[in-house]
């Protein structure tokens, strides 16, 4: 619940922020530094965030971030509304919008670690891909929940969409409080399982920066490309963005929530197989010059991530030791936060250049992520092959 939250109000704002701010008066590249620099923020919180968590529990972390996400959705509804109004000057408006984007986020970014470390504390290893492929669901649903308010309502009442998100966090911070347990975890007597094994994990943390910087590339432009190249109103724009990120989230979710499970494959061949689907996807959709051909190579793109983010989260927990999930989840985050500040400030400069352009550096991040993939899995397949012939 409280990652379907968060990533509501993330996709929410990375699909209705672009084109709402043109309406409120911002140029493109102001909404793109304050997602930027929302992005840059959760990379300096959140890796706290996860150390706190392994200090004072899951729990209280995830309850203190729902908090401020119920808190910062109610302010930037009344923003929007005093700018629509005419009551905050442009310059008034943008520099609230900054600063409650920025205090959201450093309070909001302990629920990614928090709710990693949580699954990872209460699966085993041999099912530590459908546990996070759990989580995946969860972020999809968000993602899906987040596209639908930009395209059924944000169009016509932003301010009810985000009055509807701050009701979801209140609900989910309800669910926390009355239904969560602290899960157990072991005593930690081994140093170097509390310790992080950047050798091993620093190949999943490069595929989570690439594919990130990619994903946040897509959402910030897709609407736009739709109203520069194709001709679409604000309005047709942000609805049709919207749809056609919401139709890529419920493919993800799909493949996360039952594919992942029907065909039980281990955590590298999952990465593989997902990171070449993704790219391929992407470098079709970068040359189709239609909304139907658009809306169709972003369901296979959804589907290649659902794959490759699964595969990705579950290697890097497993090369983790017991003690140190909730630090490996903030170090995560804090490269999912800087591909989040590469891409909409990437994809705001590039789309000046060619509504094309983004999304050629998308496919290239892509397949940087294909390459780093193989690596991975050489490297580990060889690793477990040593072990063996020790043992």
């Amino acid at each position: 619940m409280s990652l379907a939250v968060f990533t509501t109000g993330q996709s929410f704002l990375l699909v209705v922020l672009p084109p709402l701010g043109r309406r409120l008066g911002f140029a493109d590249l102001h909404i793109g530094s304050i997602l930027s620099l929302s992005a840059l923020l959760i990379m300096v919180s959140a890796p706290a965030w996860g150390y706190l968590s392994e200090r004072v529990g899951r729990r209280p972390v995830l309850l203190i971030a729902l908090a401020g996400a119920a808190l910062g959705s109610i302010g930037f509804g009344t923003i929007v509304h005093f700018r629509l109004s005419g009551a905050l000057s442009v310059f008034s408006a943008l520099m609230l919008i900054t600063f409650a984007r920025a205090a959201q986020t450093l309070v909001t970014s302990g629920i990614l670690p928090a709710a990693q470390a949580y699954m990872a504390d209460i699966t085993a290893p041999s099912q530590r891909a459908n546990g996070m492929g759990t989580l995946g669901a969860a972020i999809g649903v968000g993602a899906i929940a987040g596209a639908a308010l930009a395209w059924r309502v944000a169009g016509t009442s932003p301010i009810v969409a985000f009055a509807v998100i701050a009701m979801l966090a209140a609900i989910a911070w309800l669910g926390i409080l009355w239904l969560a347990k602290e899960p157990a975890r072991k005593v930690i007597t081994v140093v170097s399982d509390a310790c992080l094994p950047l050798r091993r994990i620093w190949p999943f943390l490069a595929i989570t920066l690439v594919s990130i910087s990619a994903y946040s590339i897509l959402q910030q432009v897709t609407a736009l490309r739709l109203q520069d190249s194709l001709g679409f109103t604000v309005e047709e724009s942000i609805s049709g963005g919207g749809a056609a990120l919401m139709a890529t989230a419920l493919a993800m979710i799909v493949v996360q929530a039952c594919a992942v499970r029907v065909f039980r494959w281990k955590a590298a061949r999952l990465l593989g197989v997902g990171a070449i689907t993704a790219a391929i996807a992407m470098l079709i959709c970068t040359f189709v010059t239609t909304y139907s051909g658009i809306f169709a190579t972003l369901i296979l793109l959804g589907i290649g991530l659902g794959l490759m983010l699964t595969g990705n989260l579950a290697s890097l927990s497993l090369q983790t030791g017991s003690g140190a999930q909730g630090k490996v989840a903030g170090v995560n985050v804090l490269a999912q936060g800087l591909g989040q500040a590469i891409g909409p400030i990437a994809g705001a400069g590039l789309h000046r250049i060619s509504p094309q352009i983004p999304f050629f550096a998308a496919t290239t991040l892509l397949f940087v992520a294909c390459f780093v993939a193989a690596i991975s899995c050489r490297s580990t397949a060889t690793d477990s092959t040593i072990s063996a012939e020790f043992s």
